[in-house]
């Protein structure tokens, strides 16, 4: 099932939503917790496609018949940006399905603050995206809470060229953080399994999970 909040999709399927419970509670370790933020990549690569155009192709089958199906022009010519370190175990799952694509990568910091979301900004430390022209971008980051990552990160990887479609494939997105990315990139398409209603005066998803880079790795 999905649902469509204020032109953001929101990925409610059961099982997806378990895999998120899954990832919220505290006493998940840490291992656990990297393996389901893998699972959830790959379980939100294919609901996905669902979005993607299709093309009807047709193909002979082992008993000389030919047989009608479908093509996803867009599997094989993807470009995945993961920003480090948090995406990584969601990218990995991304590839399961998109397995053909590009991977860029984005090394970046948000600077805290304790003024509140809006004083939140975020550092760029590495920056290498391959060629994005007339492709398909999913730039995969697990928590948009104040949206000070993407703001940063997406006009880099737009430097690299004009792609046909960005989309910003998140796990658990704040009010904020949707707003903000609406409001300065109105054409990106923003895909979510929860939409968390605020952010405590650090800028943290509150309900949330914590810091999805901290639980993974730390």
């Amino acid at each position: 099932m999905t649902k469509y909040v204020d032109g953001v999709t929101v990925l409610d399927n059961p099982f997806l939503q378990k895999l998120l419970t899954e990832l919220r509670d505290k006493n998940t370790n840490q291992e656990r917790f990297r393996q389901q933020l893998r699972r959830i990549g790959v379980f939100m690569g294919y609901e996905l496609c669902r979005f993607l155009e299709t093309r009807n192709v047709e193909v002979e089958t082992p008993m000389n018949v030919k047989a009608k199906g479908v093509d996803i022009p867009d599997l094989g010519n993807t470009v995945l940006i993961s920003v480090l370190r948090a995406s990584l175990p969601m990218t990995d799952g991304l590839l399961e399905v998109f397995s053909s694509a590009k991977v860029g990568f984005v090394v970046a910091k948000r600077r805290e603050a304790d003024a509140g979301p809006s004083t939140i900004d975020t550092e760029i430390y590495y920056v290498n995206v391959p060629s994005t022209d007339n492709r398909l971008v999913i730039l995969a980051d697990p928590m948009l809470a104040t949206g000070s990552t993407i703001k940063r990160v997406l006009p880099r990887v737009l430097e690299k060229g004009r792609p046909s479609k960005v989309v910003i494939m998140t796990l658990i997105a704040s009010e904020y953080g949707l707003s903000a990315i609406r409001k300065e990139f109105p054409d990106v398409q923003l895909f979510t399994a929860a939409v968390d209603p605020s952010l405590d005066q650090n800028g943290f998803i509150i309900p949330g999970l914590g810091d999805a880079g901290d639980r993974s790795f730390s």
